[in-house]
């Protein structure tokens, strides 16, 4: 049996207007990757409280091993408001984080690391590091990889958290990775937090042995997928109306994570990414569930004429 992806991060709910949806981008990705079919366990850190009984729940009927699931005994579980404003593409989330919570101190403990060792890959944002125990705990956590383990970073920056303990969990976590999602908001910013003229180029030079893939991420305009052999740019797809863009980058980092683990070809990663994150797009909030048959349609669907141009 393959050992688990591990996603270490937020595990929260976010507060839409009209309800309450399971929500945190790691916790996003791992549940996009049990629907794809990967084994994945979610580190993350909860209250000991109904919220988190529930999230943690939701997630186990989800397939996701809550094995690395701490419960914090002082802290809640995390929330974050959310409202929804008018944007190009159909509304656009904005976030306020509620601090204080059980996830921004998630520990390294001896499972974590012996998880980390053994999988083939650990997804991780910047959220979570903002803080001294965050930082730690995930610092921690990183030096538990094993040889072949892959580092998956989508810094999933939000507005208003700016400032010399995020600018320094950003810098850390994309200088480890091996591979990267960014969006091109995140780009330009990533790049001018970090004072690098070209990101991509940077995060591409040749520091390890490890393969490297930097995704920049344009929603339904499409996507460049780099690598130190060059560049492939992927087609977009339309959403269907009636959903919203809360989710579609994490949808997009699980299928990119998925396609690296699996070893598929890199038109197969882009065209199922862009695919998988206009589903989400159509429905509302991070985390919806597709049957088997639209799994299958998403995942396993023949690569179109035009998806990818290398």
């Amino acid at each position: 049996m393959l050992a688990p992806i591990v996603c270490w991060g937020e595990l929260l709910w976010d507060r839409f207007p009209e309800g309450a949806a399971l929500g945190g981008a790691p916790a996003n990705v791992a549940w996009h990757l049990a629907m794809l079919g990967a084994p994945v366990a979610m580190a993350t850190r909860i209250g000991d409280d109904a919220d988190g009984r529930e999230a943690r729940r939701r997630m186990a009927a989800r397939g996701i091993d809550t094995s690395l699931v701490q419960v914090d005994p002082e802290r809640a579980t995390g929330e974050v408001e959310v409202t929804l404003v008018a944007g190009a593409a159909g509304p656009e989330p904005r976030y306020r984080l509620v601090p204080g919570r059980a996830w921004e101190r998630i520990d390294a403990d001896a499972a974590a690391r012996a998880a980390i060792a053994a999988a083939p890959a650990v997804i991780f944002g910047t959220l979570a590091q903002r803080t001294p125990a965050g930082l730690a705990g995930w610092r921690a956590a990183m030096a538990a990889r094993g040889a072949t383990t892959l580092a998956i970073c989508d810094p999933n920056l939000r507005p208003g958290v700016v400032d010399a303990d995020a600018d320094r969990a950003l810098a850390e976590a994309l200088a480890i990775a091996d591979v990267v999602k960014l969006g091109d908001a995140e780009l330009a910013a990533c790049a001018a937090r970090l004072g690098h003229a070209d990101l991509v180029a940077w995060l591409l030079e040749a520091r390890t042995p490890r393969a490297r893939l930097v995704a920049i991420t344009r929603g339904a305009a499409g996507s460049t997928l780099c690598t130190r052999d060059g560049r492939l740019d992927v087609a977009g797809v339309a959403a269907a109306p009636g959903g919203d863009n809360v989710g579609c980058g994490d949808a997009f980092v699980a299928v990119l994570a998925h396609g690296v683990v699996a070893g598929w070809p890199l038109p197969r990663i882009g065209a199922v990414a862009s695919r998988w994150a206009a589903a989400v797009a159509a429905a509302r909030g991070a985390t919806p569930s597709f049957d088997a048959a639209t799994v299958a349609r998403l995942r396993d669907a023949p690569i179109a004429d035009g998806d990818g141009a290398p």
